[in-house]
C-alpha cells in the first residue's frame, strides 16, 4: 500500500523541516508534497522542498488559515492520484510522525477495503492554554486527514466545502473539523474510522500534536536530525494578532 503525504505549510519552517525529515526517515520511499500559503518564509520552504526532492505547491496569494488548510486536503488528493498512491494524507505542519507505529496503524486501517477515510477522533488528552482545550469539543480532528485515492475527487471536496459555507450560517461552518466530520457522517457513513492511536498520545508518543506535546519534545526530535529552531505552540491568533486571517474569503 502506497501512501502520499502532503504537509500543510505556512511560515513555521522548523516544523515543516522536521515533518519532512521524519517522513523521510519513517517511510523513505514515500512521495511528499509541501502545500504552502505564501509568507516571508516561502522562499526557504520552497528551497527545502527542492533540497529533499519533494513536490511543492504554493498559492499565488495568501488564502488564510481555514482556506489554506482545506486547500492542502484538496492538494493531497490530487497529488496522491498523480503519483499513483493508494492513500492520500494531509498532515498539518505541527503534526509530526514521531515513530513508525503511527504510519503502521494507517496501513492497518486501510487494509479494510471498505474504509474510504480516516481521521483522529475526539481528544481527551489536551495540554497547554485554555483556547487549545477547545479542541476537546470536536468529535474529529483535522490536523491529519487520510483519504483512499478515488473515494472523493478534488472537485467533490470543493463542492462539499462551498456548500457548507452557503448552507450553514453559523460561525463554525468554515471550521475544517466540521468539514471532516461531514465525511464521517454524510459522505461515507459506515465507511470511515476515527483512529484512537492518532487521537491521544501515550507516554512514548508515536506522533506530536501541538496541544498534546511540548516545545522540548519537538526540539529533541529536531536535534536528532542535527538542527534546532523555534517551535512555538501558540494559537495563530496569538502569533499573528491583527494579521490573522481565519475564515475563508474565496474557496
Amino acid at each position: 500500500m502506497k501512501i502520499a503525504y502532503t504537509i500543510g505549510a505556512y511560515r513555521l519552517f522548523p516544523f515543516i523541516k522536521l515533518s519532512l525529515l521524519q517522513i523521510r526517515k519513517l517511510d523513505p520511499d514515500a512521495s511528499i508534497l509541501i502545500s504552502d500559503d505564501p509568507a516571508h518564509e516561502t522562499p526557504a520552504i520552497k528551497a527545502l522542498a527542492e533540497e529533499y526532492g519533494c513536490a511543492y505547491r504554493g498559492a499565488r496569494t495568501r488564502r488564510g488559515h481555514f482556506a489554506a488548510d482545506f486547500q492542502s486536503i484538496v492538494n493531497a488528493v490530487v497529488f496522491a492520484e498523480s503519483v499513483g498512491a493508494d492513500i492520500a494524507i494531509k498532515a498539518s505542519q505541527r503534526f509530526i510522525f514521531r515513530k513508525r507505529e503511527a504510519i503502521d496503524v494507517i496501513h492497518k486501517c486501510f487494509e479494510n477495503t471498505n474504509i474510504m477515510a480516516a481521521t483522529p477522533g475526539r481528544p481527551t488528552v489536551v495540554s497547554g492554554s485554555t483556547p487549545a482545550k477547545g479542541f476537546a469539543a470536536f468529535g474529529t480532528l483535522s490536523d491529519i486527514v487520510m483519504l483512499r485515492v478515488g473515494a472523493i475527487s478534488a472537485e467533490q471536496l470543493l463542492h462539499l466545502y462551498r456548500a457548507r459555507l452557503m448552507r450553514e450560517k453559523v460561525p463554525w461552518a468554515s471550521f475544517i473539523e466540521c468539514l471532516v466530520d461531514e465525511l464521517h457522517s454524510n459522505v461515507f457513513p459506515g465507511r470511515t474510522l476515527k483512529i484512537p492511536e492518532l487521537t491521544n498520545p501515550t507516554t512514548d508518543p508515536t506522533y506530536l500534536r501541538r496541544y498534546q506535546a511540548t516545545e522540548k519534545e519537538y526540539r529533541e526530535l529536531a536535534l536528532s536530525h542535527g538542527f534546532n529552531g523555534q517551535f512555538p505552540l501558540d494559537e495563530w491568533g496569538q502569533m499573528e494578532k491583527g494579521n490573522y486571517m481565519c475564515r475563508p474569503v474565496v474557496i
